[in-house]
């Protein structure tokens, strides 16, 4: 068992200070995470189960496989590792995980007198007790306790799943995170973008979310002015609260700048870039998300719409595929694939898409005959006036006006989407914000109530 110290690829691994160091870089691990990744070294070059990383990291205690993941996410990201061309870790597919980079001890030790981590430990020690800072360049950024850190990534694991529950339980962790490390901005910031994406999907109004979101967002940027986390959720809240696109650039683009590596940053650059037409942006992006999240399906979906939304349907569709082969069961990124094959001038396709996503979603064959017959009959107008008349499920995310709007200019009820947009505005949903981008809304572009609505909205360029 290696205790005291090894080296992994380029990085010396120093486990008694959860601490990884290169060079001049030094990064600070959670005492769960360095775990993992001293079980893995243990076994270099042998997959380890996942339970088997449970039974020895966590003690037998019951913690679900989403736990380990964000474990394995956080060890990827501090060694900038890529699961899709990895070269630290390897995820073995119902297997389990591998270490694959070389392990060597004897050539730390004989290293360890070169490396400067004395220094570093004294210059810890001068910015915080009990190691509640760290230094990087002459900023001082928290370092949040271990069960803090932990709570903070289930929040951001569980902000993903898009659900009423599971914005619900993202709260409780990062309420959790709060309570058990008052200081940290990260879980503030955690809050913030809660409470902003429940506004935006609907589960909560705006005017109920917003002084939330914003309170919290400023609450992390008292606590660290340079917080990449509160900047960023400050910026996702000025984008969709108050369709303010000039600050939130500004916010988004510090943000970037601080923490090259935070993830929801460029998740919200690229929301913030597309509707405001700037595709190229949005794309690259997009892209780095995916590149620093590419286990989450959210990330693929969050691409392939980007990329349907700048016309490149195909290229969407590559993703979506991607997505399905971490979930192929996920009811909406099928419904995402149908959508793009409708952009693309293919209703036959679109349509055999919604069918395979209303079947995966629970719904009787005798329902799915009616439906198919409708589209027969009526077309897509007809299958669009279907899902609107259609029962809400229970425990279903409510639906927005402004995507009740979309739906309804898809039906050809055109009057009746222009008075639910009027809506959406008075309400200021977050998602009107791309009323001057979304395709759906073409054909009320010429109409003199829609342009006023549009106006209202458009950013100034």
């Amino acid at each position: 068992m290696m205790h005291d110290r090894f080296i992994a690829g380029d990085w010396t691994v120093i486990p008694s200070r959860n601490l990884l160091v290169r060079g001049g870089d030094q990064v600070h691990l959670e005492p769960r995470v360095m775990d993992v990744l001293v079980h893995l070294a243990d076994r270099a070059d042998q997959i380890v189960s996942k339970e088997q990383l449970i039974e020895h990291v966590w003690n037998g205690r019951y913690v679900t496989d989403d736990v380990l993941t964000v474990t394995i996410y956080a060890l990827r990201k501090a060694f900038g590792d890529d699961a899709r061309r990895p070269r630290y870790i390897e995820t073995v597919s119902r297997r389990g995980y591998r270490l694959i980079v070389p392990v060597n001890r004897e050539a730390a030790q004989a290293r360890r007198s070169s490396w400067p981590v004395a220094v570093a430990a004294v210059m810890l020690t001068l910015f915080g007790i009990g190691a509640s800072w760290s230094v990087i360049g002459s900023h001082r950024k928290h370092v949040p306790t271990a069960e803090a850190r932990e709570a903070y990534l289930k929040g951001r694991y569980l902000i993903d799943q898009r659900s009423i529950q599971g914005w619900r339980q993202a709260l409780e962790e990062f309420e959790r995170a709060v309570a058990l490390d008052p200081r940290d901005p990260a879980a503030r910031a955690g809050l913030a973008d809660t409470y902003t994406a429940m506004s935006d999907f609907g589960v909560a109004s705006p005017a109920d979310m917003r002084p939330r979101a914003m309170q919290e967002a400023r609450r992390a940027l008292e606590l660290d002015p340079r917080s990449a986390e509160g900047l960023a959720a400050l910026g996702r809240a000025q984008f969709l609260f108050d369709w303010d696109f000039a600050g939130a650039e500004r916010s988004l683009s510090r943000a970037v700048d601080l923490d090259p590596d935070y993830m929801p940053a460029y998740q919200a650059t690229a929301w913030l870039a597309s509707a405001r037409g700037r595709y190229p942006v949005a794309v690259k992006a997009a892209r780095r998300a995916l590149q620093l999240d590419p286990v989450n399906i959210a990330r693929y979906t969050e691409l392939a719409w980007v990329l349907a939304l700048s016309g490149r349907h195909a290229d969407a569709r590559r993703e979506i595929d991607r997505a399905l082969q971490l979930s192929p069961r996920s009811f909406e990124t099928v419904l995402m694939k149908g959508w793009t094959y409708e952009l693309a001038g293919q209703p036959d396709a679109a349509f055999a898409a919604y069918r395979d996503a209303l079947r995966l979603g629970g719904a009787p064959d005798a329902a799915l005959e009616r439906v198919e017959a409708t589209y027969r009959a009526e077309g897509l107008a007809g299958y669009y006036r279907g899902w609107l008349n259609r029962p809400q499920p229970a425990g279903a995310v409510p639906m927005s006006d402004t995507w009740r709007a979309a739906l309804l200019v898809r039906a050809g009820e055109f009057d009746r989407a222009i008075e639910s947009l009027e809506q959406a505005y008075q309400k200021r949903e977050g998602a009107l914000a791309w009323v001057n981008v979304e395709p759906s809304f073409d054909p009320l572009r010429p109409d003199a109530r829609f342009q006023q609505i549009a106006a209202r909205v458009r950013p100034a360029q």
